[in-house]
């Protein structure tokens, strides 16, 4: 079960990190040929199938890595982890786990809708915040990415069991 849980785990950080790589460097730029009405029916398709992807690989993630916690890791680790390299390194996972969700939350709940809105106005003749939105947005976006690539980082070292089990 060990095994299937840390396939399942590494197998919902590469759904979750994989396409805001690919949204970010590919998708986004390649929209920018686009007139704003093509470009939001684009982004909008393509972020909602994020989200999805998104949803379902946190909800593995937590479960999976709770599973890892307390099955996997030594008890002896569990319960003196700032003993170990393991605890300053599941505690800046863990931060930057939330700070993940928190800027993901950010995007799809506040940027996301109020660009949306920004480009309806514009449309209309209206809202000149359009491009101040769009350059948040991508500011946000590199936040995310470098985010989760230290997770990922973070996830490595404390799966190196001769690094993070040693006493500190």
């Amino acid at each position: 079960m060990e095994t299937l849980s840390l396939i399942l785990h590494v197998t919902a950080a590469a759904a979750l990190v994989g396409p805001q790589i690919l949204l970010f460097l590919a998708v986004i730029p390649a929209t920018r040929q686009l007139a704003d009405e093509d470009r939001s029916a684009v982004t909008r398709t393509v972020t909602m199938r994020f989200g999805m992807i998104a949803g379902v690989s946190l909800l593995a993630l937590l479960v999976t890595g709770l599973y890892q916690f307390y099955e996997v890791v030594p008890v002896a680790v569990q319960e003196e982890m700032n003993s170990f390299r393991f605890g300053p390194l599941f505690m800046a996972k863990m931060t930057l786990f939330l700070a993940l969700v928190a800027l993901i939350a950010l995007h799809a709940a506040w940027l996301g809708p109020r660009i949306q809105r920004a480009l309806e106005a514009a449309q209309t003749g209206g809202g000149v915040e359009l491009a101040s939105l769009r350059r948040r947005s991508l500011w946000v976006s590199a936040a995310m990415v470098a985010v989760s690539l230290a997770v990922l980082a973070l996830g490595v070292a404390m799966g190196h069991h001769e690094y993070a089990y040693l006493a500190r």
